[in-house]
Parts: structure tokens; C-alpha cells; sequence
């Protein structure tokens, strides 16, 4: 009994070992976009290793964004090297999170394509170019569709954090 006692905890022991290492990778979590990673009141930006860049968070996202590393922009797939997506959510009123800005990073060869591409689509909101680097293109997905009443609270509190192109260049260190 002792034995299989001690088998047990050891297997016990080891699980837990594999769940915490599995915790601690450093590899974005790209596979499960109902992971949220909620900004603390005390991060000041977001800063993504794998593609080398920082975002320095708005004063008014310190409450209410969640990020998560997905290739999910607005119910379609995104095919980028890398992305990462932030999100609007009412703690309040425990609503869904609601997309506001995905960062994406492609390789300069396949933007062009896509870009040459695109002009045979109509109807998606374009990205916006915030800066290329090392054969890198960043660009942004910005949702300027409130998916709320616009004059209700809720809506003009999403307004509130919907971000210019401008605002999101001046807000990225690369």
C-alpha cells in the first residue's frame, strides 16, 4: 500500500511540475484566444519579444482592456507572423470583451502581396502601417465599429479608448 501510495504523490508531483512548466513559456499563447491577460493598473505597456516592439499603454486603458496573443480580429482569422489583440470589457457590467486594436507583424514580402491583393476587396476595414523593421511590416487593426449604442454609457465609454492611427504610431517604440 505504502508503494503505490508513494507512486501516486510522485505522479501527483510530476503533473504539477509539467503544469507549472507548461505555465512559464515564453511562447505567446497564439493557440487559445479566451485567454485574457488583464492589464494591471501597474503595467504601463505591452512589450511583445518575439517581434521586438513596445506599446506604451494609453492613460484611460489602465482599467478595462484585456489582451490576448490570438490571430482572432473580428471573427476571421488572421494570417500574421505574429499578433497580439486588445480588447475593450466593462468589469461592471461583466460584459464580453469587445475588440479594439490588434497589433500584427508580417514579413515586407508577403504585406506587398497582400496589399496588391487587397485591392480587389472592398468592405473590411483596412490595417494601418505603423512601421517596418528588418523586413518587418507592424501594422494595426483598429475597430472603429462601436459595438455598443453610441449613446449609451457603455458605448461612450468604448468610444473613449478606440485609438487614432496616429495615436497608436506615437504610442509604439520599435
Amino acid at each position: 500500500m505504502s508503494f503505490i501510495k508513494k507512486g501516486a504523490t510522485t505522479l501527483a508531483i510530476a503533473g504539477a511540475m509539467f503544469a507549472v512548466a507548461g505555465c512559464s513559456s515564453s511562447e505567446p499563447r497564439q493557440e487559445d484566444p479566451n485567454i485574457d491577460s488583464v492589464i494591471p493598473q501597474s503595467e504601463q505597456g505591452y512589450r511583445n519579444t518575439t517581434v521586438g516592439y513596445t506599446f506604451t499603454y494609453p492613460e484611460n486603458w489602465q482599467n478595462g482592456i484585456v489582451q490576448r496573443d490570438t490571430f482572432e480580429w473580428n471573427d476571421q482569422r488572421i494570417d500574421a507572423d505574429n499578433m497580439s489583440v486588445f480588447y475593450y470589457r466593462n468589469y461592471e457590467r461583466n460584459s464580453d470583451p469587445e475588440p479594439l486594436l490588434a497589433l500584427a507583424a508580417y514579413p515586407q514580402q508577403e504585406w506587398e502581396q497582400m496589399q496588391r491583393q487587397a485591392k480587389d476587396r472592398s468592405g473590411s476595414t483596412p490595417p494601418h502601417v505603423i512601421d517596418t523593421k528588418n523586413d518587418q511590416v507592424l501594422v494595426a487593426y483598429i475597430n472603429t465599429q462601436n459595438p455598443y449604442d453610441a449613446g449609451s454609457n457603455q458605448g461612450q465609454q468604448y468610444a473613449r479608448h478606440v485609438l487614432s492611427p496616429e495615436q497608436v504610431k506615437n504610442a509604439i517604440s520599435w
